[in-house]
């Protein structure tokens, strides 16, 4: 058995998640670290902000795999401070200081089958194509943002019932736009930021898009075209994927023979993962039986809807 470095975990991730599948002019992959350096363990997290990377050093990981990327534009300071909000380059600073290296797994993720079917299955629908294309693959599958699919039970439920699907697999509070008795039949789906597709939306003509977050003008546009809409809020919408790729990758581990069979996903604190189910203790690095040690991260910011409960 060999010991699991961050470039290695990075190739294996990419396995899953090629850097090909991501859009252009996308930020993702190794920002802090070393790739030679041996893995402790690794946290998983939406954001890479200066408390996941605390937090991910307080768990013993001296990785943190997360969806959004650190930065957009390159930092233009290296500073000690508690958000990028006072200095850009805090979340490296930090990184560097504390030895936790950073890999984002950003659209690769995104476009990824996995979490196309991921998102498809829990809410009861199966993929028909996917809505913006840049990718054919091998098998002539095509690789791309967001997906239309229709409903996989013979009758469709209704934009009410799909509502509280999303409310029970993402978490928050979704917002609804629609008559609630409507039938749901065929459905436009896309984690994130959705505005880039609403064009080819309207294009396709679901009955309803299922989204992150539009813009006031986009809701009103999707409204007035009779396609209704569900909000999930960017952050719930992505949650899933830090499960997700921590499975893709223990399960990389546990078929390539590395470090034994793979532990299952551990616990930072008292978390509750959307659509994630229970996850267990870790598992030992290195010892019989035991498997690469994985932490889920909550997020430290969350959204709250004043007048509905938690």
């Amino acid at each position: 058995m060999s010991q699991l470095t961050v470039g290695g975990i990075e190739e294996l991730l990419f396995a899953d998640y090629p850097a090909a599948y991501a859009v252009a002019d996308d930020r993702f992959g190794l920002f802090v670290g070393e790739r030679a350096a041996a893995v402790s363990g690794v946290a998983f997290a939406l954001d890479a902000t200066v408390p996941m990377v605390r937090a991910a050093a307080g768990a013993g990981c001296n990785l943190l795999v997360t969806h959004h990327p650190p930065f957009w534009a390159p930092p233009r300071c290296f500073l000690s401070a508690d958000s990028a909000a006072t200095a850009d380059g805090a979340v490296i600073f930090w990184a560097a200081r504390l030895g936790v290296a950073v890999l984002s797994m950003h659209t690769n993720v995104d476009c990824a089958p996995a979490a196309a079917q991921l998102l498809m299955a829990a809410l009861g629908y199966t993929q028909e194509s996917v809505i913006k294309p840049h990718l054919t693959i091998l098998n002539g599958e095509q690789i791309g943002l967001g997906q239309l699919a229709r409903a996989t039970a013979p009758a469709a439920c209704t934009l009410r019932q799909l509502g509280e699907r999303c409310r029970a697999f993402f978490g928050g509070h979704p917002r609804v736009w629609g008559d609630p008795e409507r039938p749901v039949a065929r459905l436009a789906v896309c984690s994130g930021a959705g505005s880039e597709l609403v064009g080819a939306v309207v294009a396709a003509r679901p009955d309803c898009y299922v989204t992150g977050e539009l813009r006031h003008h986009e809701e009103v546009y999707l409204a007035d075209e009779g396609i209704a809409l569900i909000e999930l809020g960017h952050d719930c919408s992505e949650l899933p994927y830090r499960q997700l790729m921590a499975d893709s990758l223990l399960a990389r581990v546990a078929g390539e023979g590395l470090l034994g069979e793979p532990g299952k996903p551990g616990l930072s604190g008292e978390l509750e993962e959307p659509g994630g189910g229970s996850p267990g203790e870790p598992g030992l690095p290195g010892e019989p039986g035991g498997g690469l040690k994985t932490v889920i991260l909550e997020p430290t910011a969350q959204c709250w809807v004043a007048g509905l409960p938690d």
